[in-house]
Order: structure tokens, then C-alpha cells, then sequence
């Protein structure tokens, strides 16, 4: 992805902006955005909501990070003061760490999709976004989509066969000789079950990935399909398939996981413990173990339900997977005339000029999105108001149940 000051159309883009966005808000306070990424498509929805805050606590923009996104900070109405006297009054980042302050609300845009973000407020308690954001996203999917799911159902179901593009295979017996080819090919005995680990962040997850490691190292019972390189162990029955398997076979070998964040497995019916940290990790889709011992103790009862032809994934919590899959890819996720969809990838800048030039910025819905996320404190930006659900009801469109 390149940065704005490269390629053919940056000349365009800063024009575009510039129209679109004129005269920077003003204020006696500030609105920092950090746009320290590399890539384009998140330094723009950072520069966009941020501006979008700005214009509801009547607060200048000021913009800290690499120096190459100035000249888009600029003509995004960006003040020059990088280092502003007065304390800001919101941060917006794309960082989910330790780091970010907890004194002042802070809305982390997320990558992907149209436009996603969470946000805390310092005002509601202790304001983390690594230690209470996963809570606050939980108590919303209990609030208001847990108790919805009949009239959410047949859009969640819409969008977890859209979601499964990249997986093909239609019956359980396509998936069963599918998996005995995977197994007889790494030499795996198909009569144990699989596990699947990957999507570990080695300075984040070290901990939990070597308990996991050393766990299928210590056992006997089951087959183990590392993503991410495990320690050197000469076992067998352990194999290191980074870059050599398709999502088709991943999945249908697959008969639990061991992931590090998300993940759309549960909603497809196989079970997940994630050992890492995710915004979704209190909505019921996961085995989220809080501690090594409870890793362990996770691991060892995936193996004995399979030896009983059982699972660790019950119905409701494939239900509620699905529905946090459609939460994610849907309901929280904010479409914009103003924002190209994150899959333009090379073509962003070209088509973030266009929309640009040719988009209003007056009732553009992200404008009603983050307004609504801020005047009630909610977690996560959302696309329909959650609070009306008979507008919800007529909103989603019916759709024949695929499941």
C-alpha cells in the first residue's frame, strides 16, 4: 500500500481531500489522531472518524504520527501543532495496547470491511482497551443482539454463507474425505482428532502459545497443525503447515482450534479456544481460557469429548458465534460514500480521490454512526440503531434461512 507523497494519484487524493473536508474544525480543545500504520486505507478512517468527533465536541483536529502522512493530515484540516498545549479531549488510534491512555475517550478503528471501531469512555469506569473493551462489547451482544436473534437469524445466516467464500465444500461427506486426504498426505493418523493452531502474536501470545506447544508436545492422543512455527519437536504427530494449506483443507481437517483473536470457525461448527485477546472475546462464540492451567484443562477436554464422538461447540454457542460473525461483518460495520470498502486494496488511493470528489460529506451515515456511539457511550460503532428494534426488524431484509 503506498503512502500518500508516491504514486500517480496523490496529487488528486490531496485535492480531493482538501474540497471535501475544507477549513479544519476549530475550538479551544483537540481531537488527536495517531496515523503511525503504513497503510493507507487506516490512516484515512482514522482521519475520517477523528474528524467526525471533532465535529460533535467542537474540537480541532491535530494528527501525530509518520512524517509521510502529513501533507494528507494537512488537507484532511489538520492543525500544524503536533504537540498541543491543552490535554486532548479524544484520542482516535488504530492501536489496541497497553499504551493508550485511559484518562480520555478513546476510539480504535479497526481494519476491514467498510468502516469498524470500538471506542471507551473514561466516564463508564476503568477505560482499557485491552482489559474492558472485550467486557463492554459483551454486554452490548447481550443487550441488544443476543435477545434479537430471531429477527437477526436470517441475516446472520446471509452472511456467514457469504463469509465462507473461500470454503467450498458443500456436505459433511465431501469434508470427511477431504480430511482423510489431509491426514494420509502429512502422514496424520484420521483417527485421532486435529487441532488447528494459529493467528498467535509472538510479543503479545508467547505465554499461551508455548503452553500450547508444550501441551501437544507432552500429548499422545491427537494430530496438531501448527501455522505459526511451534518449537522443534521431531514428533510425528506434529506439523508445521504455514503456507502450504488452502482454507478447504484447513477447515475440514480441522476439528478444534486454538486461535489468538477472532475467529469464523465456531459459526461453521468447530469449537475454538482462543487463547488471545479479541474485541468479541466476551459474546459466547469462544473457550476463552484466563489463564495457562485453564488452557491446558480446555485441551484435554476437546480430546476426550472427541474420543466420545462429542464437542466442545454446544448449539447455542454456534448460534451466538454466527451472530457476532454477523455483528462484526454487518451490524457493525458502517458503510460511507466517503470511504472506499477495505478490499480496493492497490486501487484505494485512486478510488478514495473519487469518492472524494463526488461524495457529501452533509448525511453521510457515519456522521449519524459515531454521533450515536458517543451521545450513548456505546462500545462499538454500528450501522443500525440498536435501540429501535421494530426499525430493526424493518430494516434487514428477510431472506431464506441456508443453514
Amino acid at each position: 500500500m503506498c503512502h500518500v507523497g508516491e504514486g500517480e494519484h496523490v496529487e488528486r487524493l490531496l485535492a480531493a481531500a482538501r474540497t471535501c473536508w475544507g477549513e479544519g474544525p476549530g475550538g479551544d480543545g483537540c481531537v488527536v489522531a495517531e496515523a503511525f500504520d503504513e497503510d493507507l486505507r487506516i490512516v484515512v478512517r482514522t482521519l475520517v472518524v477523528a474528524r467526525a468527533v471533532c465535529g460533535l465536541v467542537s474540537a480541532r483536529l491535530v494528527v501525530a504520527g509518520r512524517p509521510e502522512w502529513r501533507r494528507l493530515a494537512e488537507a484532511f484540516g489538520a492543525d500544524g501543532d503536533v504537540r498541543p498545549e491543552v490535554s486532548p479531549v479524544a484520542l482516535v488510534t488504530s492501536r489496541a495496547d497497553r499504551s493508550v491512555p485511559r484518562e480520555i475517550p478513546v476510539v480504535h478503528v479497526y481494519g476491514t470491511g467498510s468502516l469498524r471501531a470500538y471506542a471507551l469512555f473514561p466516564d463508564q469506569g476503568p477505560c482499557s482497551l485491552e482489559e474492558e473493551l472485550p467486557a463492554r462489547v459483551g454486554a452490548f451482544f447481550e443487550r441488544h443482539v443476543w435477545p434479537y436473534r430471531e429477527v437477526i437469524g436470517p441475516s446472520a445466516e446471509r452472511v456467514a454463507w457469504r463469509a465462507k467464500s473461500g470454503y467450498q465444500l458443500r456436505t459433511e461427506t465431501e469434508r470427511r474425505q477431504l480430511r482423510y486426504y489431509g491426514c494420509a498426505r502429512l502422514g496424520l493418523d484420521a483417527g485421532r482428532p486435529t487441532i488447528a493452531v494459529f493467528g498467535h502474536a509472538p510479543a503479545r501470545d508467547a505465554e499461551m502459545f508455548a503452553t500450547t506447544a508444550e501441551f501437544a508436545v507432552a500429548d499422545e492422543s491427537a494430530n496438531w497443525l501448527f501455522l505459526d512455527p511451534p518449537p522443534a519437536t521431531g514428533s510425528p504427530r506434529i506439523r508445521c503447515v504455514s503456507g502450504s494449506m488452502s482454507a478447504n483443507l484447513l477447515w475440514s481437517m480441522a476439528d478444534a482450534a486454538v486461535t489468538f483473536g477472532d475467529s469464523d470457525l465456531p459459526a461453521y461448527g468447530i469449537p475454538v479456544i482462543q487463547a488471545g485477546w479479541s474485541e468479541g472475546g466476551a459474546c459466547g462464540a469462544t473457550h476463552v481460557p484466563r489463564s495457562p492451567d485453564e488452557h491446558r484443562l480446555l485441551l484435554g477436554e476437546v480430546i476426550a469429548r472427541y474420543a466420545k464422538g462429542e464437542s466442545l461447540l454446544g448449539p447455542e454457542q454456534r448460534e451466538r458465534a454466527r451472530l457476532w460473525l454477523w455483528l462484526r461483518r454487518c451490524g457493525a460495520d458502517v458503510p460511507s460514500q466517503l470511504l472506499p470498502h477495505w478490499e480496493h486494496g492497490a486501487d484505494y488511493a485512486r478510488t478514495l480521490a473519487v469518492n472524494l470528489r463526488h461524495g457529501e460529506c452533509d448525511g453521510d451515515p457515519l456522521y449519524g454512526a459515531v454521533a450515536r456511539m458517543w451521545e450513548r457511550r456505546e462500545p462499538v460503532l454500528t450501522r443500525f440503531d440498536f435501540h429501535d428494534p421494530a426499525g430493526l426488524a424493518t430494516t434487514l431484509t428477510p431472506s431464506r434461512s441456508i443453514r
